[in-house]
């Protein structure tokens, strides 16, 4: 009874620091990626009649995006800061010499592990395009001008680009711009009507109707009945092969798995990458989390937290290689970065805990020395110089 009860305490214990950790992680990842995005999207919305409406909106269809990442990296360091904080208060020896075995202590990681990819199978498969769905949407409506658009008539309104516009009043029945007057760096457009949008990409969209343009450039003069401007001024191949990406962004994944587009199923196979490293990540944490001996040094943290950019890469790589078989592809992604977890592990049998830690302070001390070496070298020529 009273091993069951320290087994028990033990895993509150481990379920407290484990579970803390990761909850705050996943909040502050995805805060810093809402706050790095949030400029941008003001930036596209200032126009706009519903600018709070459009901001949330977008932020919640970002938030599986977000989420995913916050996932991982929250994974990651919940379960490597507790082995860190374990090591460095000598309660992870004491663990082990109790007789607790590794996989034993480490049940609630694992559980938590679970838990983790089997939100982000449902997260890559099925959250994310329906968020993208909904951005498409907003795009869609901001496109046909359902928000409105915040601009004064009779003032001149400058919106990016090298864009003016200006115009008198507002059509009541048909909505449109009367007396239009529109300017880029080129052209002088004036016209009876128009109408103003706005997509997330934050390019302007201008229909013009019965109007004039003058070329500042070679001095001509035209007149036109029907006139569409667009600031992106991309070629057809390349937004071509951007729709195609958003198209597969908000396809779920068991209608990419059955397409017969192979750059379909590539996409599929990057996202089922995500919950398949995820299984790993406790291995990867329990042998980068632990400090050297003697030492509180936390570079081996760091390398773990350049793998998973470095992972987050190579789903990406997954996904644009368009080949007769793409599942070929990921699963020798995956094999490579089961290959490195698999050397991590075994060079902690072979070397002792902490050993990346240590390779990293020595690496980092003898990079140190070389350059107070290289600058006393130049001082001493420059001196002989002299």
């Amino acid at each position: 009874m009273r091993l069951r009860s320290a087994f028990t305490t033990l895993d509150r214990y481990l379920l407290h620091q484990v579970g803390g950790t990761f909850v705050s992680v996943f909040a502050i990842v995805i805060s810093l990626m809402m706050f790095e995005h949030l400029p941008r999207l003001f930036e596209v919305v200032r126009l706009s009649g519903r600018k709070s409406y459009i901001v949330m909106q977008s932020l919640l269809a970002l938030l599986p995006e977000y989420g995913g990442i916050g996932l991982l990296f929250g994974l990651y360091l919940a379960i490597a800061l507790t082995v860190r904080r374990l090591s460095l208060r000598n309660e992870l020896d004491i663990i082990q010499a109790s007789g607790i075995s590794t996989h034993r202590w480490l049940r609630f990681p694992v559980l938590l592990t679970l838990l983790v990819a089997g939100l982000l199978l449902w997260n890559q498969g099925w959250l994310m395009p329906l968020g993208e769905q909904r951005l498409n949407a907003l795009s869609e409506q901001m496109r046909e001008g359902q928000f409105g658009f915040d601009l004064e008539p009779g003032k001149f309104t400058d919106l990016g680009h090298g864009v003016t516009v200006k115009f008198e009043g507002i059509d009541g029945k048909s909505s449109q711009l009367r007396e239009v007057f529109f300017q880029t760096p080129d052209t002088t457009f004036t016209a009876n009507r128009g109408t103003l949008a706005f997509d997330f990409r934050n390019d302007i969209l201008v229909d013009l109707e019965q109007g004039r343009m003058f070329n500042a450039g070679n001095g001509q003069s035209l007149s036109f009945s029907h006139f569409h401007f667009d600031s992106g001024d991309r070629e057809s191949r390349y937004e071509s092969a951007l729709d195609a990406a958003k198209r597969r962004k908000a396809t779920p994944l068991p209608a990419l798995l059955a397409s017969s587009d192979a750059a379909d199923r590539a996409v599929a196979w990057s996202r089922l990458l995500w919950p398949a490293f995820a299984m790993a990540i406790p291995s990867l944490a329990t042998v980068l989390g632990k400090p050297a001996r003697r030492s509180s040094g936390s570079l081996g943290l760091m390398v773990g937290l350049i793998l998973l950019v470095l992972f987050a890469r190579s789903t990406g790589f997954v996904a644009a290689q368009v080949t007769t078989s793409p599942i070929m592809v990921a699963l020798g992604v995956g094999a490579a970065w089961l290959a490195a977890i698999g050397f991590t592990l075994w060079g902690e049998r072979r070397l002792g805990a902490g050993y990346v830690d240590d390779w990293m302070t020595k690496g980092s001390g003898r990079l140190k020395m070389t350059r107070q070496f290289g600058r006393r070298a130049r001082g001493q020529a420059a001196s002989t110089s002299r």
